[in-house]
Parts: structure tokens; sequence; C-alpha cells
């Protein structure tokens, strides 16, 4: 992550936790300075003396190596256990009902519930073991479920490798909140996010948006996602989850086969791309990534 999005990142939780709208100016300060200055702000906004104050200051990056030891030895956390964070994003700020659901969930001393935001939590579990990646995906499979059924909201998850000390977690907590960043913008209908398993869209959300533009542009005929009807986006979709299989696609789609390579002829007029042809589809797919990260970030 770069400065300039570390900034935008620090003065996102300062608003979400004071409700006030902080913005700088033009200034004299370098940016390794200003993002200092505003984790002290942020330290003394959670200068909270109860555990959740230390839990959340700590996964924020906010605390030095030697606050570190002293809350661990204050409120009597092992320092050197096995730590799995969750992060849990809803779309609504959470209801003080929904609140209480989770923190009757996790009253177990190996969990812990930190809030981070109105739509933001973090469920820190103590493992006893290291987990394989199928027993992790398992386990946030199972927590999501539960969640979702006791609370009856729908939830995004974004975990990464367990922690095995607490300095770790400031680190793994910046990139469970990036996965879900770039797993909520690139993968929609997803609902689950592995820091390591985000495909191109890891990529693309560290190019440059000057990069992304001038590929549009170049290889997809300056034509933005939003200037496309529905049905030719769900179609794209439908196609190149179908391995370019006309016939399946066609299947998966309740069209007759002619009327669907109209459709692919009319994408080609559109975009410049056959999408039948897989260096084609597989820009039309790029292209499309793109185009969502820009819009994302309008």
């Amino acid at each position: 992550m770069d400065t300039n999005q570390q900034i935008s990142d620090l003065l996102e939780q300062l608003q979400a936790q004071t409700g006030i709208c902080f913005s700088i100016e033009e200034t004299d300060v370098d940016d390794d300075t200003a993002i200092s200055v505003l984790k002290n702000m942020l330290h003394a906004q959670y200068g909270s003396t109860s555990k959740e104050g230390f839990w959340r200051s700590l996964l924020l990056g906010v605390l030095t190596q030697e606050e570190i030891l002293q809350g661990s030895h204050r409120f009597h956390i092992d320092k050197d256990s096995l730590y799995f964070p969750l992060f849990i994003e809803a779309k609504q700020p959470f209801s003080a009902m929904e609140q209480s659901v989770f923190s009757q969930l996790f009253l177990s001393g190996a969990d812990f519930l930190v809030p981070i935001d109105d739509c933001h939590i973090v469920i820190l579990r103590q493992l006893k073991h290291t987990l394989s990646s199928e027993d992790m995906l398992q386990m946030v499979q199972n927590l999501q479920s539960t969640m979702e059924a006791e609370a009856m909201i729908s939830i995004n998850i974004a975990y990464d490798h367990p922690c095995t000390s607490l300095g770790e977690l400031p680190g793994n907590f910046l990139n469970i909140s990036t996965a879900m960043e770039i797993g909520t913008t690139f993968y929609p209908t997803q609902h689950i996010f592995w820091a390591h398993d985000l495909g191109m869209g890891k990529l693309i959300y560290h190019l440059p948006k000057e990069v992304c533009e001038e590929y549009i542009k170049d290889h997809f005929q300056g034509i933005r996602v939003d200037d496309m009807d529905e049905e030719t986006i769900h179609t794209i979709h439908i196609f190149l989850e179908s391995g370019l299989n006309i016939a399946e696609c066609a299947r998966n789609l309740f069209l007759h086969r002619n009327t669907l390579i109209y459709r692919l002829d009319k994408i080609q007029k559109l975009t410049g791309l056959d999408i039948r042809k897989f260096d084609d589809a597989m820009t039309c797919k790029v292209a499309m990534m793109m185009s969502n990260y820009l819009l994302q970030s309008d």
C-alpha cells in the first residue's frame, strides 16, 4: 500500500471514530511524518484502558513494541500464542441487536470480539495448533453461516494465515483489510476472501489508475462498464464462466444458440474484442475488472 493510500485510510479511521471529516491541506510535512502524526492521533483516540481498546489499537498499528508488551502483561494476554484474525464487514452499520448477538457468540475465552467501526469488526480466534488452508476455509465458512443465521444479516469475511505472536497482528490486519477491499471490488458475488487467493484482482488493485485507464483505451476501445447495459455485462460474465463454450453458455442463459451468437457479435462491435477467442476473452476480463476498479475509486 502506498503512502497516499495509508494517509487516506488513517483519515477514514479518524472520521469513523470521531464523526469529524479530516483532510490535509498544503503542508511542508512529508508523507511519512503525516502518517506518524495521524497514527498518534488515532492512538490518542483509541487510548482506552479496556482490553477491547488494547486489541483495537494493536490491530490498527498505533502501539509501540513497548506498549504491546505492557498491554499483554496488563490484560494477561499470551503474546506468543497463535491468533487467527477474521475481518467482518456488513453493508449497513451493525445494529445494537446484531452486536449483542455477536457478543454472545464469542464469550469464550479463546475468542475476542473487536469493533473497528460501525460496519467492521474483527474476531480474534486463539488457536491451539496451525491450520491447513482447507481447515481455515472450513472454519471461516462455519463462522459465516453461524453469524448470518443468528443475526440474520449478510456479511463478508476476509482472513490471512494465523499470527504466531502479537507483533504480527498489525501486518495481518493490513493484509485482511486490503483483501476485503480487493474482494468486494473485483468479486462482488463472493463473500469470503483469503489474502493469498485474490487472483487477478490483487494485481490490478496495485496498478496506478493511469495504467488502467490507458489499458482500457488501448484494448477496450475506451468502453467503461457503466457504458454497457446489464444484458451485455451478464452475457460476458456467463460466457467467461462457461469456459467460452457457446452451447453451455446458451443453456446457462436459457437462450437459443443463434441468439447468443448475435449477442457475441454485438459485443465484438462494441468492444473490438471477439471473446470467443481466448486472448480476446482474457483482455475483456482484465479490462472489465479495471473498469470496475476505476468506478469504485471515483
